[in-house]
């Protein structure tokens, strides 16, 4: 739930006491409650709600909002394709949003929100829908409007990962790490730093306690924030992909950390605290860089399915180029040119693996439409191009494609002798090569060459019969000129 804006870290945690606080995670609590139960009750005046929808969007909005409305649906799918990219995971769509024109509006669906006035937004997993309440949105920068899409996308997508199982300290973290740089982040470091030296951190316990998570949000937002950083920055996001993954069949926080990181909660704990430092003193700014993960491409790209793997690598690259620098943070500057080079160093090995799936495809067309010579250059076009993505699966089926092809040209082969042969009246051995050429043929079901091979026999039989015939008939020829002979010429005289 994204809850806290920038005016609510300046001011709110000044005008609220201890049993303000308390009072308030008791209705949030009870929110969340008749979220679950009730969900008829958001749809209480659904004949009022206007529809605009997008790709992965339904959008239900105020007549009086069809600006915001329009606004929103400009960027909707893009944050929708930016966190499907991230986690390597795409819900189900449509996904509702719901933007909520007055407070009022709000307060009539839901009505304990009045005591509680700093959500902006929150989001129902089992019902895939965020809620937006539009008035706490106006003091906020475009960014941190598409921020609050994103923190609520995040959430959902969390729960879908983790069978809705993962504790509310670390999906408040990971909501709060995928959001874009605001001046939020300053304020919430500033919180963090005053947290640790005053020795107020939450022991990671308490994340399992919604009570303490939304009771104390001036330390339990930061912190949350700061450990989901730790663990992606030092030990990878798909390895807190896999944790958020491990919840959905784990007996709570510490049995996932346990099985994900094969390290012992406590450790972590630990390792936590010493790393911390470096966070508070910059190490905050560049994290998100050089902790991108990469992972899920690079195990296309190893499983050859190099197409998904260049989908995957272009929306990473788009959504890396369009993050807004860091003015004078190097380090970020440096992480963000560091892993768009990567990226694009692996979107060349799916572009060539395209190409070599490309070349072994024209090879297999080629030898069913019986080309061979061309089925052995593309074969071997293929090897080499396989060979160089250190990719030997297809060389097998590569191997098998020339091999097969090889045999076609030895058949083409005798088929020419065979003509070869019949123009020089060697019946005999014309026949032979014919009939090898034809048994090969069929084999192969090449059915032009088969039928090639029987014509060169038919002609030799037609040729062989045709001559038999002149044969006949000269003989017959000579026999009767011979007995002609016999009648008319004059016996010779004997003297």
């Amino acid at each position: 739930m994204r809850t806290f804006d920038q005016q609510f870290y300046a001011s709110t945690f000044q005008r609220f006491n201890a049993s303000t606080l308390q009072r308030c995670c008791i209705i949030l609590l009870t929110l969340m409650l008749l979220f679950t139960l009730l969900p008829s009750m958001a749809l209480a005046q659904s004949e009022d709600w206007q529809e605009e929808t997008t790709s992965n969007f339904v959008i239900l909005y105020a007549p009086t909002d069809a600006d915001t409305a329009g606004e929103y649906a400009g960027f909707v799918d893009d944050i929708y394709e930016e966190m499907a990219t991230v986690f390597s995971h795409r819900v189900k769509t449509p996904i509702t949003l719901r933007l909520y024109p007055t407070f009022e509006s709000y307060y009539e669906v839901n009505p304990l929100a009045r005591e509680m006035p700093g959500i902006v937004a929150h989001a129902d997993f089992r019902r895939n829908e965020v809620i937006v309440v539009l008035p706490q949105t106006e003091n906020q920068t475009p960014e941190q409007v598409k921020n609050n899409i994103r923190h609520e996308l995040a959430h959902i997508i969390a729960a879908d990962l983790s069978a809705n199982r993962m504790n509310t300290g670390f999906q408040e973290g990971i909501a709060q790490y995928v959001e874009q740089v605001s001046p939020e982040l300053e304020q919430k470091i500033a919180l963090l730093n005053r947290a640790y030296t005053q020795n107020q951190l939450l022991p990671w316990s308490d994340f399992d306690d919604r009570d303490v998570v939304y009771g104390q949000p001036e330390i339990s937002y930061p912190q949350t924030l700061s450990v989901v950083s730790f663990l992606i920055e030092q030990y990878g996001f798909a390895q807190f992909r896999n944790f958020v993954t491990i919840s959905a069949q784990s007996s709570g926080y510490r049995s996932a950390l346990d099985r994900a990181y094969s390290v012992a909660p406590a450790d972590l704990e630990a390792q936590w605290i010493e790393w911390l430092p470096s966070y508070l003193n910059g190490g905050y700014r560049g994290n998100i860089f050089a902790s991108f993960d990469l992972s899920y491409p690079q195990q296309l790209l190893s499983a050859g399915r190099y197409g998904e793997a260049q989908t995957e690598l272009e929306s990473a690259l788009e959504w890396l180029q369009s993050q807004p620098e860091i003015e004078g943070d190097d380090e970020a500057l440096q992480a963000r040119q560091e892993k768009i080079t990567e990226a694009q160093q692996l979107l060349t090995v799916s572009q060539q693996g395209q190409q070599a799936e490309q070349v072994a495809t024209e090879a297999y067309e080629s030898l069913q439409a019986h080309n061979y010579d061309r089925v052995v250059a593309l074969a071997e076009q293929a090897r080499q191009l396989y060979e160089a993505l250190n990719d030997p699966r297809q060389n097998e089926v590569l191997q098998a494609y020339a091999e097969r092809a090889e045999r076609g040209r030895q058949a083409n082969t005798l088929l020419q002798e065979a003509q070869g042969y019949a123009s020089s009246l060697r019946f005999n051995e014309a026949r032979e090569s014919a009939e090898m050429a034809a048994a090969e043929f069929s084999r192969l079901g090449d059915t032009t060459g088969f039928e090639s091979s029987l014509d060169v026999r038919r002609s030799l039989d037609s040729n062989k019969r045709l001559i038999g015939l002149i044969l006949v008939t000269v003989g017959i020829v000579g026999a009767g000129i011979s007995l002609f002979s016999q009648f008319f010429l004059r016996k010779a005289e004997v003297w």
